[in-house]
């Protein structure tokens, strides 16, 4: 499983006491990593997912444009 903001390899979520700050998936929740697992840019992300090196993508979004684009990714004013 590929988190969009850049691993790859993602594991289970991990155990109380046991969370990294540093390992978050696309919901800023914690995760763990799978042994083989790569870490890299959300841009680099967006470029395999775009790219069509990933065989099935889905995106959350908070609004979509009519023709699929994604329309915008923050709220104004509150932190996402």
């Amino acid at each position: 499983l590929q988190s969009e903001n850049g691993l790859l390899g993602m594991g289970p979520y991990p155990e109380q006491g046991k969370e990294n700050p540093d390992l978050i998936n696309a919901g800023k929740e914690t995760v763990t990593t799978l042994p083989g697992s790569s870490i890299f840019s959300s841009s680099e992300s967006f470029a395999m997912i775009r790219g069509s090196h990933i065989d099935v993508t889905i995106l959350g979004a908070l609004e979509v444009a009519e023709n699929g684009d994604l329309a915008n990714w923050i709220i104004p004013g509150k932190m996402v």
